[in-house]
């Protein structure tokens, strides 16, 4: 199967791709993305809308914005420092994402080191009416474990800046080789200043096993305490 190019990926997920308008604790509004994998199930990143009162999700992917309904969630991992959540909405006919298969135990770094991506989410753009969908082609840098813990994170070179967190980082073969969820930088430096990290899928798929809302899609099954998974071994995110 012959790779798709970036335009050819933007031509084919962008209209996946949402934003997600909050109202943070203190008033302030805030704007992060999502994706949808399908049966209106979109993924984000927990950070964008923990605490938060979801205002609108709406896809911009045309000459008119297309406002869904919030009608379930947030649904967050069940362990409250991994950064994912999904959320339900209705009245969005959007592409579906697959997620890829590259489960923790079965990444290898050096297969992924250099392979081009693409990135789509909605960093706020200074003077910009409203919410623009920002494409970005990038490769992956690096694959890491933080020392904090938790699971593996491909180092991204593309620029990183707020609003990307929770959109998709895209292979060439058109799966979701993660979730845009943090910029890696010291102290309160800028976020511009960190790398732009994506965690990996395997979170991802166990936030959904857990709520119980696998989409009928995503090919891919957890067993009841969340550690085995059944797929085909053929798949590869590359």
């Amino acid at each position: 199967m012959s790779k798709l190019s970036a335009q050819e990926l933007v031509d084919k997920f962008a209209a996946a791709v949402v934003y997600v308008a909050v109202e943070l604790p203190n008033g302030d509004q805030s704007v992060g993305s999502a994706f949808h994998v399908g049966d209106g199930v979109f993924i984000t990143a927990r950070h964008v809308v923990d605490g938060c009162r979801i205002l609108e999700v709406a896809n911009t992917f045309g000459r008119q914005p297309k406002i869904g309904k919030l009608i379930g969630g947030p649904f967050f991992h069940p362990d409250p420092s991994v950064d994912v959540a999904a959320i339900l909405i209705q009245g969005l006919e959007c592409p579906i994402i697959q997620l890829g298969g590259h489960l923790d135990d079965w990444i290898v770094d050096d297969q992924f080191l250099l392979n081009e991506v693409v990135i789509l989410g909605f960093p706020p753009i200074p003077f910009a009416r409203s919410p623009v969908l920002v494409a970005s082609r990038a490769e992956v840098s690096a694959v890491v474990d933080k020392y904090t813990g938790g699971h593996p994170h491909f180092v991204i070179s593309a620029m990183a800046r707020g609003g990307f967190s929770g959109g998709p980082c895209l292979t060439g073969d058109g799966w979701a080789l993660g979730l845009v969820t943090e910029s890696l930088v010291d102290s309160s430096k800028a976020v511009e200043l960190g790398y732009l990290a994506v965690l990996t899928v395997e979170p991802i798929h166990i936030c959904l096993s857990h709520h119980g809302i696998i989409p009928s899609t995503q090919d891919i099954k957890f067993g009841g305490d969340h550690s085995s998974v059944s797929t085909d071994p053929s798949d590869e995110p590359f």
